[in-house]
C-alpha cells in the first residue's frame, strides 16, 4: 500500500495510480483503492468535468462488461455503448455533491453504477414494449366490439377506435391520469409494476388504485362516453 496521499497528486498522476492500482485488483493483487475514489470524488463533488472523462476513460470497459451480461441486452437491439453512456449519464445527474458524502469507499460507487446500468436497460426495454404496444392500436384496422360491461371495458375498446382514444385523452385532468390509462390499459401493466415505471409520479399502489377508482367512477358518469358506444 502507498502511503502517498491521494489528495496531492496532480490530475495526471492520480488518473495513472488509479490505473494501475485496477489493474492490481483484477489480477487478484492487493491493492489501494484511494486512488480511483479520489478521481470519482474530484469529478462528482468538485463537478471537475477532467476528472469525470479520467473516470469515463477508467471504467468504460467494466461498465461496458456489466451491458454485455445483462439480461437484457441480447433482445435490446441498441449497442452497448450506448448504455454505457446512458449509465454513466445516470451516475452524474444521480450523485449530486450533497450525495456524495452517502458513499463512503470506492466499492459503494461502482455498486452505484452497476445499479445505473441495470436501471437504463430496464427503462429501455419498458419504453421500448410501450412504443411497440402504441404501434399495435394504431395499425388496429377494425374498431372492437363495444359491449356493455364495465367502463373499464370501454376504456379498452377505446384504444382500437382513433375517435374515441382522442376524445378519452382530453377527459384526463392531469399526468396521473395519463400514467395509469397508458400503464393499466395500454401496457396491460399491474398497479405495483406502473408504481415501479413512474416512482417519482405516485407515492404508491394505493394512489395508483385511488387514481384508476376516480378516474372510473367520472368517465361512468359520462353521457358522451355513452353515445360513443350507441354509436357504435
Amino acid at each position: 500500500m502507498s502511503e502517498v496521499p491521494p489528495q496531492t497528486l496532480t490530475l495526471s498522476g492520480l488518473r495513472h495510480r488509479c490505473a494501475q492500482e485496477s489493474d492490481r485488483f483484477f489480477n487478484r493483487q492487493a491493492y489501494d483503492p484511494r486512488f480511483c475514489y479520489e478521481l470519482f470524488r474530484r469529478a462528482i463533488l468538485q463537478r471537475d468535468d477532467q476528472a469525470w472523462a479520467c473516470v469515463y476513460g477508467q471504467y468504460q470497459r467494466l461498465v461496458t462488461h456489466w451491458v454485455e451480461r445483462h439480461t437484457a441486452y441480447a433482445s435490446s437491439g441498441e449497442e452497448a455503448q450506448f448504455f454505457m453512456n446512458r449509465a454513466f449519464e445516470k451516475m452524474w445527474v444521480g450523485i449530486t455533491p450533497d450525495k456524495f458524502t452517502t458513499f463512503e469507499d470506492l466499492a459503494s460507487l461502482l455498486r452505484y453504477l452497476q445499479m445505473c446500468v441495470h436501471s437504463v436497460m430496464i427503462d429501455f426495454v419498458r419504453q421500448k414494449e410501450y412504443r411497440l404496444r402504441l404501434e399495435a392500436i394504431e395499425e388496429m384496422p377494425q374498431p372492437l366490439q363495444a359491449r356493455d360491461t364495465a367502463v373499464e371495458d370501454h376504456i379498452t375498446a377505446a384504444l382500437s377506435r382513433k375517435d374515441l382514444w382522442q376524445w378519452l385523452q382530453t377527459q384526463l385532468k392531469d399526468e396521473k391520469e395519463a400514467r395509469v390509462i397508458d400503464g393499466l390499459f395500454v401496457l396491460g401493466l399491474k398497479p405495483r409494476e406502473v408504481q415501479d415505471m413512474y416512482p417519482k409520479t405516485f407515492n404508491d399502489v394505493k394512489e395508483i388504485y385511488r387514481v384508476k377508482e376516480n378516474l372510473i367512477a367520472r368517465l361512468r358518469r359520462s353521457d358522451e362516453l355513452k353515445s360513443f358506444f350507441l354509436d357504435a
